[in-house]
């Protein structure tokens, strides 16, 4: 028995060497990056300071003070969820010598996560926006040290309302309203005239609405909503915005996060009425996300915006008459393009076109065309091949039995008979 002895020691010497290196390896830095970004994540949901400055301990003191600032400013606000999803499916390494070169000695990467923001008992979903993170391992494990060094890429980290100064809220009826304390006295209003807005939706879009709990956003400046939207169009003729994110890791493809905006300046010099009628017209794109596709295009998404937010009002269509009358109506509904980029006439007359389909169609098959031809287009594959015009077409098809150069053809033409 006894000569057994040496031989158990000899097995346990050879593997013992081979257990403590499988049990002492170095983890992959990204699962440790990830372990940082959820202590983070789960910081801003405890308003929890002290967690959430220790993820940034490598991290300049100005950084520092901007976040802890963005930090504090989230308070008033219902947050249920805040997470930071690294997955490295999309851009994959964004770190260059010169980000290196900030940092010598030291591990450093640039990544970009899923910055997702849920605000409780309003979203069904999270906003899944882009941050843009720079992450450096030193001698108290990884930090965050900045979300700027790749906007010289055109890749911007996403800012909030809360980026640019102090927010309250007002809420009632299943609507919040953020907003700066500079639009206090007007944030009341704006919340019982979106009471009004939703309520009226409700009865003129033709689809259920189920999740109808409404978040809108009170930027001071166009320069706050530029930055909040990433817009590099001219803000100047708009007047509100409906936002969402669209989040690929469910399903393939879903709008979550919606949000309402406004265009502060230009939407308090309008009446009273056309305020409401805007509040609807927004309302409805917001609605309308519940059924919407990555095929649906801007002439259906602001075709049924005005149709059904506006009270099926049939605007005039003064630019839409110009053209056909001077012959420079071009036949074809418009490309998403025309509705946010070129002078405003141009914009003017995407806008014109688009509710005159949706009621050249509401003519031809009921006042709910408009609505059951989005919820076609939004319910096909989103992973399936094949342009725009081409899922379409199969919704035109399927709707309707009509192709869809044949429906745009026949509203080009019912159009000059009318316009001429």
């Amino acid at each position: 028995m006894r000569s057994r002895a040496p031989a158990a020691w000899l097995v346990t010497a050879l593997f013992l060497p081979v257990v403590v290196r499988a049990q002492t390896s170095p983890r992959p830095w990204q699962q440790e990056v990830r372990d940082m970004l959820a202590r983070r994540g789960a910081a801003v949901v405890a308003r929890d300071e002290r967690t959430f400055i220790a993820t940034m301990a490598a991290a300049p003191a100005a950084f520092k003070r901007d976040r802890l600032t963005w930090f504090r400013r989230m308070g008033p606000l219902p947050i249920g969820v805040y997470r930071l999803d690294y997955t490295g499916e999309e851009y994959g390494e964004l770190t260059r010598a010169v980000d290196r070169g900030r940092h010598p000695g030291e591990e450093v990467h640039v990544i970009q996560v899923k910055e997702r923001i849920g605000f409780r008992g309003y979203d069904a979903a999270p906003q899944a926006e882009d941050a843009f993170l720079t992450v450096v391992k030193g001698s108290r494990g990884w930090s965050v040290v900045s979300d700027r060094d790749v906007e010289s890429l055109a890749l911007q980290t996403q800012r909030e309302l809360w980026d640019f100064g102090p927010v309250e809220t007002t809420e009632g009826g299943g609507i919040l309203v953020v907003f700066h304390p500079a639009q206090r006295a007007a944030a009341r209003t704006v919340l019982t005239q979106s009471e009004v807005a939703r309520a009226k939706v409700k009865k003129l879009w033709p689809m259920p609405w189920h999740q109808d709990h409404v978040v809108v956003m009170i930027p001071s400046t166009v320069g706050e909503l530029a930055r909040i939207l990433q817009t590099t169009f001219d803000l100047s003729t708009f007047v509100a915005f409906a936002a969402s994110s669209i989040d690929r890791s469910v399903a393939g493809w879903r709008l979550t996060g919606p949000r309402i905006f406004f265009h502060w300046p230009n939407f308090r010099r309008q009446s009273a009425a056309l305020q409401r009628v805007i509040l609807q017209h927004e309302f409805t794109h917001r609605a309308s996300f519940e059924v919407s596709g990555p095929y649906v295009q801007s002439f259906n998404d602001e075709g049924i915006a005005q149709y059904y937010g506006e009270e099926e009002y049939n605007p005039p269509t003064p630019e839409l008459r110009s053209r056909v009358k001077t012959g420079r109506f071009d036949r074809h509904l418009p490309p998403d393009y025309l509705f946010s980029v070129g002078p405003p006439p141009d914009i003017y007359l995407a806008y014109e076109e688009a509710v005159d389909f949706v009621a050249y169609i509401a003519s031809r098959y009921g006042r709910a065309a408009g609505a059951r031809l989005y919820r076609a287009i939004g319910a096909d594959n989103p992973i399936a091949a094949g342009s725009w015009r081409y899922h379409f077409d199969r919704a035109c098809r399927a709707t309707f039995h009509v192709p869809f150069a044949t429906l745009e053809r026949d509203w080009a033409r019912r159009a000059i008979k009318d316009l001429s």
